[in-house]
């Protein structure tokens, strides 16, 4: 009997690992074999065959990434691959598998995967989204595949707070503050994304690398990109950071 439970127990979990392969089979190759490919001097971009949405895409990316590379110390062109999918649905199976549309994430239309970025066709923008969103979308995971290179690492309050300061994320305004709780010491160290969601980190984190850029430089916040030691940086603990940071949100000039 003993024996019996042995082998059912190592076929359930040969099924497991098997199912589990399966399912990520999509994200295995970004590029499709009908994409066609756009060479820029900061981006490639690749996509299926909304061509006039991808031709937009890749003039706003090419253009605006200039800024962000050199921003980030970079001097020359890194392999940044941006892919771009007529579906949101394929999109989402790239990132997370065969299961990833089953998800119910509507508002999911780009994330990154290294120096790759994979991105929902703005002709086809989802339920959530607009043409204009995804556009502009695609500069903000930009920011994190050239973060990447530097600290693949890196902490999620950091990496999501300098991708929102440098693509031009939405404003923050002092009047947010009658309705949302300033994010806690222990949220801002949350690697989790959903955690760093429903704390308000897409409203929060780049206002704390604009803190750390008009109090420090921003030479101080790229030293702190690649080696997130806030002693060296600073030479003050991540902790006495964000006091200072919760007191310049508190006295907000807008």
């Amino acid at each position: 009997m003993k024996k019996k439970s042995i082998i059912i127990g190592f076929f359930i979990m040969v099924m497991i690992c098997l199912l589990f392969f399966i399912n990520f089979i999509p994200t295995f190759h970004l590029k499709s074999a009908d994409m066609s490919l756009l060479e820029g001097q900061w981006v490639n971009v690749y996509y299926e065959k909304e061509k006039d949405a991808a031709t937009d895409t890749f003039n706003y990316a090419d253009t605006a990434t200039e800024f962000i590379a050199k921003k980030l110390g970079f001097t020359e062109k890194e392999n940044i691959n941006i892919y771009i999918y007529d579906s949101q649905a394929t999109m989402q199976r790239k990132k997370y598998g065969f299961i990833g549309p089953l998800l119910g994430l509507d508002w999911y239309i780009g994330d990154n995967i290294g120096t790759n970025v994979i991105l929902t066709s703005p002709a086809n923008p989802g339920a959530m989204h607009n043409y204009d969103s995804v556009k502009y979308a695609v500069l903000h995971e930009i920011v994190h595949a050239y973060i990447s290179v530097l600290n693949p690492d890196i902490d999620l309050w950091l990496t999501e707070g300098v991708a929102l300061y440098l693509a031009n994320g939405e404003e923050f305004y002092k009047e947010y503050l009658e309705t949302m709780s300033i994010p806690s010491y222990s949220d801002i160290c949350t690697r989790n994304p959903v955690r760093f969601s429903n704390c308000g980190g897409y409203t929060f984190a780049t206002t704390y690398v604009e803190y750390l850029d008009v109090t420090y430089g921003w030479d101080s916040v790229l030293e702190l990109i690649k080696t997130e030691d806030y002693m060296l940086c600073f030479g003050k603990s991540q902790e006495d950071i964000y006091q200072e940071w919760v007191e310049y949100i508190k006295n907000y000039y807008q």
